[in-house]
Protein backbone atom coordinates (compact mmCIF):
# COMPACT_ATOMS: atom_id res chain seq x y z
CA UNK A 1 0.00 0.00 0.00
CA UNK A 2 1.60 3.31 -1.05
CA UNK A 3 2.17 5.91 1.63
CA UNK A 4 -0.19 8.84 2.05
CA UNK A 5 2.37 11.09 0.35
CA UNK A 6 2.73 8.82 -2.68
CA UNK A 7 -1.04 8.53 -2.90
CA UNK A 8 -1.20 12.34 -2.94
CA UNK A 9 1.25 12.48 -5.85
CA UNK A 10 -0.68 9.82 -7.73
CA UNK A 11 -3.87 11.76 -7.10
CA UNK A 12 -2.27 14.82 -8.73
CA UNK A 13 -1.29 12.70 -11.72
CA UNK A 14 -4.75 11.17 -12.01
CA UNK A 15 -6.45 14.55 -11.85
CA UNK A 16 -4.47 15.83 -14.87
CA UNK A 17 -4.00 12.47 -16.60
CA UNK A 18 -3.34 12.35 -20.33
CA UNK A 19 -6.98 11.73 -21.18
CA UNK A 20 -7.92 15.16 -19.75
CA UNK A 21 -5.89 16.71 -22.59
CA UNK A 22 -7.82 17.81 -25.71
CA UNK A 23 -4.90 16.46 -27.75
CA UNK A 24 -5.32 12.93 -26.46
CA UNK A 25 -9.10 13.22 -26.58
CA UNK A 26 -8.89 14.12 -30.28
CA UNK A 27 -6.58 11.21 -31.04
CA UNK A 28 -8.61 8.73 -28.98
CA UNK A 29 -11.84 9.82 -30.66
CA UNK A 30 -10.35 8.75 -34.00
CA UNK A 31 -10.34 12.34 -35.29
CA UNK A 32 -6.60 12.87 -35.76
CA UNK A 33 -5.35 14.10 -39.11
CA UNK A 34 -2.09 13.06 -40.74
CA UNK A 35 -0.52 16.42 -39.86
CA UNK A 36 -1.54 16.11 -36.22
CA UNK A 37 -0.11 12.60 -35.85
CA UNK A 38 3.11 13.62 -37.59
CA UNK A 39 3.50 16.61 -35.28
CA UNK A 40 2.68 14.42 -32.29
CA UNK A 41 5.58 12.14 -33.23
CA UNK A 42 8.00 14.99 -33.91
CA UNK A 43 7.29 16.85 -30.67
CA UNK A 44 6.95 13.78 -28.41
CA UNK A 45 10.12 12.10 -29.67
CA UNK A 46 12.58 14.30 -27.72
CA UNK A 47 10.77 13.54 -24.45
CA UNK A 48 10.94 9.82 -25.15
CA UNK A 49 14.52 9.87 -26.41
CA UNK A 50 15.65 11.34 -23.07
CA UNK A 51 13.74 8.79 -20.98
CA UNK A 52 16.51 6.29 -20.25
CA UNK A 53 19.02 9.03 -19.48
CA UNK A 54 16.58 10.50 -17.00
CA UNK A 55 16.00 7.08 -15.40
CA UNK A 56 19.74 6.51 -15.11
CA UNK A 57 20.24 10.03 -13.76
CA UNK A 58 18.05 9.04 -10.82
CA UNK A 59 19.35 5.47 -10.52
CA UNK A 60 22.99 6.47 -10.10
CA UNK A 61 22.12 8.28 -6.87
CA UNK A 62 20.02 5.51 -5.28
CA UNK A 63 21.85 3.46 -2.64
CA UNK A 64 19.11 0.83 -2.22
CA UNK A 65 20.20 -2.06 -4.45
CA UNK A 66 16.79 -3.59 -5.33
CA UNK A 67 15.40 -0.18 -6.28
CA UNK A 68 18.51 0.75 -8.25
CA UNK A 69 18.44 -2.61 -10.03
CA UNK A 70 14.77 -2.11 -10.95
CA UNK A 71 15.55 1.29 -12.46
CA UNK A 72 18.48 -0.12 -14.41
CA UNK A 73 16.29 -2.95 -15.69
CA UNK A 74 13.74 -0.32 -16.76
CA UNK A 75 16.43 1.51 -18.74
CA UNK A 76 17.78 -1.77 -20.17
CA UNK A 77 14.34 -2.81 -21.41
CA UNK A 78 13.71 0.63 -22.91
CA UNK A 79 17.07 0.65 -24.71
CA UNK A 80 16.96 -2.95 -25.97
CA UNK A 81 13.44 -4.39 -25.72
CA UNK A 82 15.17 -7.60 -24.66
CA UNK A 83 13.01 -8.38 -21.63
CA UNK A 84 9.77 -8.05 -23.60
CA UNK A 85 11.23 -9.69 -26.73
CA UNK A 86 10.59 -6.49 -28.65
CA UNK A 87 12.83 -3.71 -29.96
CA UNK A 88 14.30 -0.57 -28.43
CA UNK A 89 11.19 1.30 -27.37
CA UNK A 90 12.15 4.57 -29.03
CA UNK A 91 12.64 2.59 -32.24
CA UNK A 92 9.06 1.34 -31.98
CA UNK A 93 7.93 4.97 -31.53
CA UNK A 94 9.92 5.87 -34.64
CA UNK A 95 8.16 3.01 -36.42
CA UNK A 96 4.86 4.60 -35.41
CA UNK A 97 6.17 7.82 -36.91
CA UNK A 98 7.14 6.02 -40.09
CA UNK A 99 3.61 4.63 -40.37
CA UNK A 100 2.23 8.19 -40.42
CA UNK A 101 4.90 9.53 -42.77
CA UNK A 102 7.72 10.79 -40.52
CA UNK A 103 11.23 9.70 -41.50
CA UNK A 104 13.07 8.51 -38.35
CA UNK A 105 16.34 10.12 -39.46
CA UNK A 106 14.64 13.53 -39.46
CA UNK A 107 13.66 13.44 -35.81
CA UNK A 108 16.93 14.51 -34.13
CA UNK A 109 17.02 17.60 -36.35
CA UNK A 110 13.36 18.65 -36.17
CA UNK A 111 12.34 22.13 -35.07
CA UNK A 112 10.82 21.93 -31.60
CA UNK A 113 8.10 24.07 -30.10
CA UNK A 114 9.14 26.21 -27.11
CA UNK A 115 6.74 24.14 -24.98
CA UNK A 116 8.54 20.96 -26.00
CA UNK A 117 11.93 22.42 -25.13
CA UNK A 118 10.66 23.63 -21.75
CA UNK A 119 9.36 20.17 -20.86
CA UNK A 120 12.52 18.37 -21.96
CA UNK A 121 14.72 20.80 -20.01
CA UNK A 122 12.60 20.44 -16.88
CA UNK A 123 12.87 16.65 -17.07
CA UNK A 124 16.63 16.72 -17.62
CA UNK A 125 17.17 19.12 -14.72
CA UNK A 126 14.93 17.21 -12.32
CA UNK A 127 16.58 13.86 -13.03
CA UNK A 128 20.16 14.57 -14.05
CA UNK A 129 21.20 17.73 -12.16
CA UNK A 130 23.02 16.48 -9.08
CA UNK A 131 22.16 19.74 -7.29
CA UNK A 132 18.50 18.68 -7.42
CA UNK A 133 17.43 15.88 -5.07
CA UNK A 134 16.65 12.78 -7.10
CA UNK A 135 13.21 12.41 -5.52
CA UNK A 136 12.10 15.48 -7.48
CA UNK A 137 12.85 13.72 -10.76
CA UNK A 138 11.30 10.52 -9.48
CA UNK A 139 8.03 12.30 -8.71
CA UNK A 140 7.84 14.77 -11.58
CA UNK A 141 9.26 12.70 -14.44
CA UNK A 142 9.41 8.98 -13.70
CA UNK A 143 6.20 8.60 -11.68
CA UNK A 144 4.35 11.05 -13.91
CA UNK A 145 5.24 9.10 -17.04
CA UNK A 146 5.06 5.54 -15.69
CA UNK A 147 2.16 6.04 -13.30
CA UNK A 148 -0.50 7.18 -15.77
CA UNK A 149 -3.96 5.62 -15.57
CA UNK A 150 -5.11 3.74 -18.71
CA UNK A 151 -5.20 5.90 -21.86
CA UNK A 152 -8.60 4.98 -23.26
CA UNK A 153 -11.40 6.32 -25.39
CA UNK A 154 -14.89 6.97 -24.01
CA UNK A 155 -15.81 3.32 -24.60
CA UNK A 156 -12.85 2.10 -22.58
CA UNK A 157 -10.72 0.92 -25.50
CA UNK A 158 -6.97 1.37 -25.18
CA UNK A 159 -4.91 3.79 -27.25
CA UNK A 160 -3.29 0.75 -28.84
CA UNK A 161 -6.71 -0.49 -29.95
CA UNK A 162 -7.58 2.94 -31.35
CA UNK A 163 -4.36 3.02 -33.36
CA UNK A 164 -5.13 -0.45 -34.71
CA UNK A 165 -8.87 -0.13 -35.30
CA UNK A 166 -9.55 3.55 -36.03
CA UNK A 167 -6.36 4.51 -37.87
CA UNK A 168 -5.77 1.00 -39.31
CA UNK A 169 -2.09 0.94 -38.45
CA UNK A 170 -0.22 -2.31 -39.07
CA UNK A 171 1.19 -4.12 -36.04
CA UNK A 172 4.67 -2.72 -36.59
CA UNK A 173 3.13 0.77 -36.54
CA UNK A 174 1.34 0.36 -33.21
CA UNK A 175 3.86 -1.87 -31.39
CA UNK A 176 4.99 1.05 -29.24
CA UNK A 177 1.52 1.27 -27.75
CA UNK A 178 1.58 -2.40 -26.74
CA UNK A 179 4.14 -1.42 -24.12
CA UNK A 180 2.92 2.06 -23.26
CA UNK A 181 -0.84 2.29 -23.86
CA UNK A 182 -2.36 -1.18 -24.11
CA UNK A 183 -4.55 -1.32 -20.99
CA UNK A 184 -8.28 -0.83 -21.23
CA UNK A 185 -10.50 1.01 -18.78
CA UNK A 186 -10.69 -1.94 -16.39
CA UNK A 187 -6.97 -1.86 -15.61
CA UNK A 188 -5.04 0.11 -13.00
CA UNK A 189 -2.02 1.12 -15.06
CA UNK A 190 -1.44 2.29 -18.61
CA UNK A 191 0.16 -1.07 -19.45
CA UNK A 192 1.42 -4.14 -17.58
CA UNK A 193 5.01 -3.09 -18.22
CA UNK A 194 4.55 0.45 -16.93
CA UNK A 195 2.68 -0.80 -13.85
CA UNK A 196 5.66 -3.04 -13.15
CA UNK A 197 7.99 -0.06 -13.53
CA UNK A 198 5.87 2.10 -11.22
CA UNK A 199 6.16 -0.12 -8.14
CA UNK A 200 9.87 0.64 -7.38
CA UNK A 201 9.20 4.35 -7.85
CA UNK A 202 6.67 4.23 -5.02
CA UNK A 203 9.23 2.39 -2.89
CA UNK A 204 11.90 4.97 -3.73
CA UNK A 205 9.69 7.88 -2.73
CA UNK A 206 8.64 6.16 0.49
CA UNK A 207 12.27 5.50 1.40
CA UNK A 208 14.01 8.70 0.35
CA UNK A 209 11.41 11.48 0.14
CA UNK A 210 11.14 11.41 3.89
CA UNK A 211 11.16 15.00 5.17
CA UNK A 212 8.56 17.76 4.81
CA UNK A 213 11.06 19.81 2.80
CA UNK A 214 11.83 17.04 0.33
CA UNK A 215 8.16 16.19 -0.03
CA UNK A 216 7.23 19.79 -0.75
CA UNK A 217 9.96 20.11 -3.36
CA UNK A 218 8.83 16.88 -5.02
CA UNK A 219 5.21 18.04 -4.91
CA UNK A 220 6.07 21.39 -6.51
CA UNK A 221 8.27 19.77 -9.15
CA UNK A 222 5.41 17.45 -10.09
CA UNK A 223 2.96 20.35 -10.27
CA UNK A 224 5.36 22.23 -12.56
CA UNK A 225 5.86 19.18 -14.76
CA UNK A 226 2.13 18.63 -15.12
CA UNK A 227 1.62 22.22 -16.27
CA UNK A 228 4.56 22.04 -18.70
CA UNK A 229 3.33 18.71 -20.04
CA UNK A 230 -0.18 19.98 -20.72
CA UNK A 231 1.18 23.15 -22.33
CA UNK A 232 3.24 20.87 -24.57
CA UNK A 233 0.14 18.82 -25.46
CA UNK A 234 -1.88 21.98 -26.10
CA UNK A 235 0.80 23.37 -28.41
CA UNK A 236 0.76 20.22 -30.54
CA UNK A 237 -3.01 20.45 -30.97
CA UNK A 238 -3.00 24.22 -31.51
CA UNK A 239 -0.26 24.21 -34.13
CA UNK A 240 -1.14 21.04 -36.04
CA UNK A 241 -4.87 20.36 -35.94
CA UNK A 242 -7.47 21.57 -38.38
CA UNK A 243 -10.71 19.57 -38.18
CA UNK A 244 -11.46 20.42 -41.81
CA UNK A 245 -8.53 18.21 -42.87
CA UNK A 246 -9.32 14.53 -43.49
CA UNK A 247 -8.93 12.03 -40.68
CA UNK A 248 -5.83 9.89 -41.09
CA UNK A 249 -6.22 6.28 -42.17
CA UNK A 250 -3.12 4.21 -42.92
CA UNK A 251 -2.71 3.59 -46.63
CA UNK A 252 0.51 1.63 -46.74
CA UNK A 253 4.12 1.75 -45.53
CA UNK A 254 5.61 5.22 -45.48
CA UNK A 255 2.15 6.84 -45.36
Amino acid sequence: MPSEFVQELEGMIHERRKTTSPLYQTILEGKATNRLLQTFVIQRWPVKSWWTRNVIGVATRVDDIPIRRALIENAYEEETGALSHSKRHVTTFEDFGRSVGVAPESLPHATLFPETIALVEHNKNACCNTSVHFTEGTASVLLLMEGQPPITDTKGSSMMAVMRDAYKLPEWGYEFFKHHASSDAGSEGVSDLEEEHTAPLRDLLDLYCNTPELQERARQSLATAIELRHSHFDAILREAYDPSEPVFVYQGEGA
